[in-house]
C-alpha cells in the first residue's frame, strides 16, 4: 500500500534524524564498554581503561551515537602510523609524533540499533575529524568478517607481516585495510 510505504519511510527518517552524533566523553566509557561486550565474541573486550586512554589521546576523533539517553554505538579513532596495528588492551596510548593516517581503532553498533544508519553517521563524523587533522589516509584492522563492510566504504586490504600474537590478540580473522581520505 502506498500510504504504508510512506509511513515506513517517514518512521525510518524520523528515527535516523533523532540519532545524535557527538564527541565521546569520559562518562560514556561504561556504556561504550557495554556495547563492545555485546558486539565482540571472538576475543576479550578491551578494558574501560584502555578505551579511555585512546579517547584521551585523541578526544577530537572519538564519537558516540545516541538516541535520547541510550548509547547506540561509538567509534574510537586516533592519528597513527600507516601499517602499524596498535596494541589492544593497553592502559596507555601515546600517539606517534609523525602520524600519517587516522586509524579507526574500533567502531561498534549496539545489536538493537543495527540497520538504522548509525555506522554510516559515525563513519562520516570520523572522516570529518580526519580532514580537520589534515591526514591523507584512513586505516583500520577489520575483524570478525567486517572486511566486506569496509570495502563498501572504499577500504582496500593491505598485506602486513603481523605476528601470530598480534593476529590472535585481534581474534584471529583480521584484515588490515586503508583508503585515501575522501568524502564518504
Amino acid at each position: 500500500m502506498p500510504g504504508q510505504r510512506y509511513f515506513l519511510f517517514v518512521s525510518a527518517y524520523n528515527t535516523l534524524m533523532s540519532i545524535q552524533i557527538r564527541l565521546m566523553q569520559p562518562t560514556d566509557l561504561p556504556s561504550v564498554w557495554q556495547v563492545q561486550c555485546a558486539c565482540y565474541s571472538h576475543f576479550e573486550p578491551e578494558t574501560q581503561a584502555s578505551l579511555g586512554a585512546k579517547r584521551e589521546a585523541s578526544p577530537q576523533s572519538c564519537f558516540v551515537a545516541e538516541q535520547g539517553d541510550i548509547l547506540l554505538g561509538y567509534v574510537i579513532a586516533m592519528p597513527w602510523l600507516l601499517g602499524v596495528v596498535p596494541a589492544l588492551n593497553d592502559p596507555s596510548c601515546n600517539l606517534p609524533a609523525q602520524a600519517d593516517c587516522l586509524y579507526l581503532h574500533d567502531m561498534a553498533i549496539a545489536p538493537a540499533a543495527a540497520g538504522q544508519g548509525v555506522g554510516q553517521r559515525l563513519f562520516e563524523a570520523v572522516t570529518e575529524a580526519g580532514y580537520k587533522l589534515e591526514l591523507s589516509k584512513l586505516a583500520l584492522t577489520a575483524i570478525e568478517g567486517a572486511k566486506g563492510y569496509w570495502q563498501r566504504h572504499g577500504f582496500v586490504p593491505v598485506a602486513l607481516p603481523l605476528s601470530a600474537a598480534k593476529v590472535a590478540q585481534y581474534g584471529g580473522n583480521i584484515t588490515y585495510m586503508s583508503r585515501e581520505m575522501h568524502s564518504c
